[in-house]
């Protein structure tokens, strides 16, 4: 096994609601290796996408830390760490989140141009030919089917070559065939490059799929 990426300590958080405090997870520990494709697992409300969340730098925890490389995100500066959630993490989410007015090709190079870094076009050509998308890249999104959305979201992920993507229930709006599509090409491409991915899925036959699964139930994890 490669040498631990990402660390989760104790991680607990909880919901402010008018009832009071609404516990999402439960002293949630465990790391995440290099080169991993790992999958989350999980009933509706479980503490899934809440746990994606804090070890992507999007909500901080109420307690415990999460040690990217050895940092602790909660730790930097607002700017620091959203430098780094633009730099060292990747996301793709259920909602594509494409930008209708721009190209596929300037969807995907989205992170890179808010950071001001040149792309890499060697690179681009390399991912779009693994996605399927060398031939829509001039496309508006509204001109693409979900699955290609999705792939577009993917490359977007990926294009920044991130330590981490965090990948949240990418194909709960697809079909089964789109999602077995989507799931196959996010794993390839991820291989390819070497990435690290976790995968929140409530597809067990998905998850299946990845080199390990972690199963929650009620804020905790049952299976590390």
């Amino acid at each position: 096994m490669d040498s631990v990426l990402l660390k989760a300590q104790e991680l607990s958080y909880s919901y402010h609601t008018l009832n009071g405090e609404t516990p999402a997870l439960d002293r949630v520990s465990f790391c995440l290796y290099r080169k991993e494709f790992l999958a989350i697992v999980g009933p509706s409300g479980c503490g899934k996408s809440t746990l994606l969340q804090a070890l992507g730098g999007l909500d901080a925890p109420t307690s415990g830390k999460v040690l990217l490389e050895g940092q602790d995100l909660y730790a930097l500066p607002d700017a620091a760490l959203a430098r780094l959630r633009r730099t060292r993490l990747g996301f793709v989410f259920q909602a594509f989140h494409l930008l209708p007015e721009y190209t596929v090709r300037d969807n995907i190079l989205l992170p890179l141009l808010l950071d001001k870094r040149e792309p890499d076009e060697e690179y681009l050509a390399l991912l779009t030919r693994q996605l399927g998308l060398t031939a829509l890249l001039q496309r508006q999104p509204t001109q693409l089917s979900g699955g290609q959305q999705q792939r577009a979201a993917i490359a977007r992920a990926l294009i920044t070559r991130p330590a981490v993507v965090l990948a949240d229930e990418p194909t709960g709006n697809l079909d089964h065939q789109n999602s077995v599509e989507v799931f196959r090409l996010l794993r390839e491409a991820a291989a390819q490059q070497h990435q690290t991915v976790v995968y929140v899925t409530h597809d067990q036959g998905l998850a299946a799929q990845a080199d390990r699964v972690l199963r929650m139930q009620d804020g905790r994890i049952e299976e590390a």
